[in-house]
């Protein structure tokens, strides 16, 4: 039995009572902090533009646009709730990149069209997630450093898994749907810090839905298509690739979504961000840095100098995101980071771009060579800044593990919530999302989070 086969079988014949507490309330809180990116997304321009797109496309009204009061085909709602979802750069990040925002516009837009559970939804969450992480540990380490993203090229599989789950697809059918979603699989880093980085989840979510739809009507695709000749892992693996990797332990109560897990965002920016500017508050605060006093700020080690964060002429506040001398910036000048942070104002105030100025980037000379160095979050990383009196203060981290936590999570989605919702609306929301396991229809969620 392949790959394909046996995660199809996992997917499928996997008991629901089989799926422990732990990974049920890992799914509810990445769920829940990605309904909430997605609600503010709908204040800035890539929300207007995606929901004005899907608005204009329109389809069978059968699922829900979070935010809006658009309701559209489950693939097209997939699209935008995706896209809405990873809009701010503010959702989860581990298993096989950004997985909440491929997984959560799936689970939704498909569970609203047939009537399902939170339970259910929840399900197909947890199995969709173990099927990303799996491909991502067996793919190599170069598939992302080739340039892909992977987020979406190993996000589209766990997309159509958890899709086909919720469809009650049967085994071979669930075979065509990865096969089907592995055509679609695509995304590259080079539409990092531009509008179409969050399209991407948006079409995985999508392509996994369709994928599973033509699949459940008899429409085929290669069924051994992870372990093929001229297949997944000969396409986007590389020497360092394993499929046997994808399904070690397979099923033995080891689920992926716990271990290794997720991490959820403090602040709306690519995680690779997230090392330093914690260390470069901590100092601000610590040794009362005014931005007059500083010569330079050194960043060394994650993505470096030679990463796709070294991006020091950014000037939108996307862009911003994805900027290691604007977010070092902003952390030196304001000893704080918050989602109104990212502003094309900031991005271009003088004060910040005169601390952008004085950032510089390098790589640690004991790690840049290795095979995918560009996951920051996985290297030593040291922040150093140097004072125009002569002083030098710095602290290094070996990797960056910061997440939010229990309240901090619902405080979060509350914050995020409030700029679109009533607060009557916030508080149901917050409410069924907490307790999305015992939710009968899961309608009712989307009643809470849509105008």
């Amino acid at each position: 039995m392949g790959a394909t086969e046996k995660l199809a079988r996992f997917v499928i014949e996997t008991p629901s009572e089989k799926i422990s507490d732990e990974a049920i309330e890992r799914a509810t809180a990445g769920l829940m902090d990605a309904v909430g990116t997605a609600l503010v997304a709908n204040t800035n321009e890539i929300g207007r533009i995606i929901t004005e797109f899907t608005e204009e496309v329109g389809g069978t009204p059968v699922s829900r646009v979070i935010g809006t009061n658009i309701k559209t085909s489950s693939p097209n709602a997939a699209l935008a709730n995706g896209t809405l979802g990873h809009a701010d750069d503010y959702d989860d990040v581990g298993g096989f990149g950004h997985p909440a925002v491929i997984l959560m516009p799936t689970v939704l837009a498909l569970g609203e069209q047939l009537g399902k559970t939170g339970r259910e939804i929840l399900d197909a969450y947890v199995l969709g997630f173990d099927v990303g992480a799996r491909l991502a540990q067996g793919i190599g380490g170069d598939h992302y450093e080739r340039g892909w993203h992977s987020t979406v090229t190993l996000g589209t599989l766990a997309s159509a898994a958890a899709a086909s789950r919720l469809m009650g697809l049967t085994v071979d059918q669930t075979r065509h749907a990865l096969g089907i979603a592995a055509s679609h699989a695509a995304g590259m880093q080079a539409n990092f810090g531009t509008m179409t980085k969050p399209l991407h989840p948006g079409n995985g979510a999508r392509s996994g839905i369709t994928a599973a739809t033509l699949a459940s009507k008899g429409y085929t695709a290669n069924q051994d298509i992870i372990e093929a000749p001229l297949g997944y892992v000969a396409v986007f693996g590389d020497k360092q690739a394993n499929i046997n990797a994808m399904t070690h332990q397979l099923g033995d109560a080891q689920w992926q979504i716990v271990n290794p897990g997720f991490k959820i965002k403090e602040w709306p920016c690519c995680y690779g961000n997230h090392g330093a500017v914690p260390m470069l508050i901590d100092l601000v605060h610590k040794y009362e840095i005014q931005p007059d006093q500083v010569e330079s700020v050194e960043f060394i080690g994650g993505m470096g100098a030679s990463g796709f964060l070294n991006r020091p002429d950014t000037d939108t506040y996307f862009g911003g995101k994805f900027s290691l001398q604007f977010n070092i910036a902003a952390a030196v000048v304001d000893g704080a980071m918050s989602y109104d942070t990212f502003t094309d104002e900031k991005v271009n105030s003088p004060e910040i771009r005169d601390m952008m100025s004085r950032v510089e980037l390098k790589d640690d000379i004991m790690t840049k060579d290795l095979p995918g160095r560009i996951h920051s979050q996985h290297r030593d990383q040291t922040v150093v800044i140097n004072m125009k009196d002569g002083r030098s203060v710095s602290d290094t981290i070996e990797t960056a593990t910061n997440t939010l936590v229990g309240h901090e999570i619902d405080v979060k989605f509350e914050a995020n919530a409030s700029k679109v919702l009533p607060s009557e609306k916030v508080e149901r929301a917050l409410s069924l999302l907490k307790d999305l396991k015992n939710v009968k229809d899961i309608s009712e969620v989307l009643d809470a989070v849509t105008v």
